[in-house]
Formats: structure tokens, C-alpha cells, sequence
């Protein structure tokens, strides 16, 4: 069974000039009877995945983080897997509470994967650089962590790797380190997460010239962590081919290194039901004069995730079908199906979402928007409910599949999530 908390905290935006009306309090928390109670079980897939086993009660999350913003201000919300809203407010920007001393920015983002340690955890990113952990129930803060330490760290994202250790990816890199311990950037923090305080890091490989790690989205597979790499220079004008990497959490260092030959600009990798596949989606190179992304270096690969490294299975070839840029964030619906999305401004106006058979890469349109990035996270529910969601910000709401048994998606109503202040969903974090 899934409740709201009565127990609602009063959180109030920084006000500027006369006249501005506060926000609305905050929702509370979120109680969770059991594992899987959030709209028919929990995530074994999100943008990430959650590896093999994905149909096992266990394996079923709580629900979904939501991010709602405007780039200014942030609020985040709790849902069920189904895209149920639970909490439509269950912290902003601003908020005056017990442990938050450092307020949210306009760039929040949320983990991927689910942290097992059943805490919402928040990514405060350019600008701000810190962790914050929040008790689910209570909406009350825990602990908050700067991992900044002395330069825009721009932490992507965080995952846990034991019950008191989380690695969070840290994409900006410090042009002087060795003033402060740890500052170095481009890397793997290593937190103590009982402690909640940095423990270490772990470098990151980067031979080419010119050329930073960035670091971005992460995945847990089997005993590694699979880090995605962005590699791109200090100002962004030059881009390395697309590159993923395994730590070993036991080792804290790099196991292996996989390059994508001929595709650029790489996303986070996600892991099918069975644990067996693993997907990739590349978006290439922006060209910001024509406002395009080439489909020569975009598309869709998939790996062998039973073998170290993983081995290149094939690649779908949906970027030239298409004639568009994939975006970095997919899903697997089922163990044979993708859910993926497609950057307008070349063969269409606005975004487009679709699904993809990995097996005979029969491509389905879903959807279409007016306008080019407009579209945000995804999270598949495989064997936990079998939903998939959406964030679309054009339409300010969560657009929601239903996927049947023999893998296609089938339309639900959509969902509004921030019913208290307004703000378009952008993010889908693991519960």
C-alpha cells in the first residue's frame, strides 16, 4: 500500500520584488507498505536499467523521481510506477527545512538507478555541486555534500556500490587541482554514505589531446559499474568517439574500456530484463549553425553484456531511417523492445518517440512534439508493471505505454505530475 504523509512541510521560494505570491507547502512523504507497492511493483529499467532479474518481486522498485523545472526553479515529485502522482511536491527550490542549508537550484537532476538504501537522493549540479539525501517518508532532509571542492564539479550522476558506499560522476574537470584534496574532477568520487563524506576518487582515461573524460550517466552491471564517458574538450569544440568504461567497485578502477567507433555523443547504458543485453544510444555531433545532428554518427548499438567487456552485437541503423539524431536516454520496454526518442530539427519540426525491436529493428512510431528538446527522461517498468513514461515539457505532463505481451506499447492517459507549482517534468529517477 502506497500513502500519502499528512505530515507537510512549509517551504517558501526566494522572492523577488513585491507582491509574489509563495509557493504552495510542500506534499510530504511518501509511505511504502512494501517493495513494489508503487503502481503494480517497481522499475527493473529505467533510462539505465536495473539488470538481471528484472521480473523478480525484489528487483521491483518503489516508484520514480520526478524533476520538474524550468531551469530556474526545481521541484520534485514522487509517482508511482505507472506515473501515478503520489507527492506532487515533495521538496522545491528554496525550501526552508531542518538540514537544508544549501537550496536547490534550476539544475537538479536525480539518479538513474534506484539507490537500494531507499533514500531520494538529488543531484545539484552546475553552479551548486552538492548531494542531498532525503528520508522518503518524513520528506526530511538527511545529509547534503558538497563535491565541488573548489571548481564546477558538475556531478551527473550517483549510484550506490554497497550498503555505506555510492560513487557519484563527476563531468567538469579542474583546469588547476591540488589545492584542496580531491579536486581534480573528471572522475568517480567515492562517498561514504553513513559518514556522507568523500572517501576518495578514481581517475578516469582520457589519451586523446585536448580532450576531458566527462563523465556522465551510470549503470550497474554485474559487479561493475559501466560509466559513460562524453569526451570532450575544455569549451566544447572538439568531441571524441563514443566511449563506456567498467569500474570495479572492489578494485575502485577502471576494468575495462569500450570505444564506439564512429558515433558520438554517447548516453547512459541500459540493461534488458535479462541482464544479457545492454543498449546504447548515440545522438553524434550538434551542428548549432544548421541546428541539426548528423545520422551518419547517431544510432542505436547493442552489446553482449554475458561477456567483459561487452561485445558489440549490432547497431540498428534508426538514426539514418529516421534522418535524426537519437537522444542519449532510453529503455528496454521488454527484453526485445526499446523505447527511444529521436531530436527534431532535421526530418521533423519537434522531438519524436518510438519503439525498436532489437531483433528485427522494426521501428513504431509513438509520438510526435511541435517543437525540437522538448523531451526528457524515460523509464520502462519491465516485469514490474509494464509501464513506460515520458516526460514531455511542451505538453507539461507524463505521457504514458502500456506494453502488452507481445512488446508493443499500447497509449494511457497522460499524466500531469506538478499539480502545486506548474513546472514541466524533465528527469525520471529510480525509486
Amino acid at each position: 500500500m502506497v500513502k500519502v504523509s499528512l505530515v507537510a512541510v512549509a517551504i517558501s521560494l526566494p522572492l523577488v520584488g513585491c507582491n509574489v505570491e509563495p509557493p504552495p507547502p510542500s506534499t510530504g512523504g511518501v509511505h511504502v507498505g512494501d517493495r513494489g507497492a508503487g503502481g503494480g511493483g517497481g522499475g527493473g529499467g529505467g533510462g539505465g536499467g536495473g539488470g538481471a532479474g528484472g521480473s523478480e518481486p525484489e528487483a521491483c522498485g518503489r516508484g520514480v523521481v520526478i524533476v520538474t523545472s524550468d531551469y530556474q526553479s526545481t521541484n520534485i515529485a514522487i509517482s508511482a510506477l505507472d506515473g501515478t502522482t503520489l507527492s506532487p511536491s515533495f521538496v522545491s527550490s528554496g525550501a526552508a527545512r531542518p538540514g537544508l542549508s544549501l537550496a536547490l537550484s534550476g539544475d537538479v537532476d536525480v539518479p538513474a538507478t534506484a539507490p537500494p538504501s531507499g533514500r531520494v537522493v538529488l543531484i545539484d549540479r552546475y553552479g551548486t555541486n552538492v548531494i542531498t539525501w532525503m528520508d522518503l517518508e518524513t520528506a526530511e532532509v538527511i545529509a547534503q555534500l558538497p563535491v565541488g571542492q573548489g571548481f564546477e564539479s558538475n556531478p551527473h550522476d550517483y549510484i550506490e556500490v554497497g550498503e555505506d558506499r555510492a560513487f557519484v560522476s563527476r563531468f567538469g574537470s579542474n583546469p588547476t587541482p591540488g589545492v584542496e584534496p580531491f579536486d581534480e574532477g573528471g572522475d568517480l568520487l567515492v562517498l561514504d554514505t553513513k559518514k556522507y563524506a568523500i572517501e576518495g576518487h578514481i581517475a578516469l582515461p582520457e589519451e586523446q589531446e585536448g580532450l576531458l573524460p566527462r563523465p556522465s550517466g551510470m549503470t550497474r552491471v554485474g559487479d561493475d559499474v559501466v560509466v559513460s564517458l562524453g569526451r570532450l574538450a575544455a569549451d566544447f569544440s572538439e568531441e571524441g568517439e563514443g566511449r563506456f568504461v567498467g569500474v570495479s567497485p572492489a578494485d575502485n578502477a577502471v576494468a575495462w574500456t569500450v570505444d564506439i567507433e564512429g558515433l558520438h555523443g554517447c548516453g547512459r547504458v541500459a540493461v534488458s530484463p535479462s541482464g544479457e543485453r545492454l543498449a546504447v544510444a548515440c545522438s553524434s555531433r550538434f551542428d548549432a549553425d544548421a541546428m541539426k545532428f548528423d545520422p551518419a554518427t547517431s544510432d542505436i548499438v547493442i552489446y553482449d553484456a554475458r561477456s567483459t567487456p561487452p561485445r558489440e552485437l549490432e547497431r540498428l541503423g534508426v538514426a539514418r531511417e529516421l534522418d535524426a539524431g537519437i537522444q542519449p536516454s532510453l529503455a528496454f520496454a521488454s527484453e526485445d523492445v526499446l523505447l527511444a526518442k529521436a531530436y527534431g530539427g532535421n526530418a521533423s519540426a519537434g522531438d519524436r518517440v518510438f519503439s525498436v525491436n532489437v531483433t528485427t529493428g522494426d521501428v513504431t512510431p509513438l509520438g510526435e512534439a511541435s517543437q525540437p528538446f522538448v523531451f526528457g527522461d524515460v523509464h520502462c517498468s519491465p516485469g514490474c508493471g509494464d509501464v513506460c513514461l515520458l516526460s514531455d515539457a511542451e505538453r507539461n505532463k507524463l505521457r504514458r505505454w502500456k506494453v502488452t505481451a507481445d512488446g508493443a506499447l499500447e497509449a494511457l492517459e497522460d499524466v500531469t505530475v506538478d499539480t502545486q507549482i506548474g513546472l514541466p517534468p524533465r528527469s525520471i529517477g529510480g525509486l
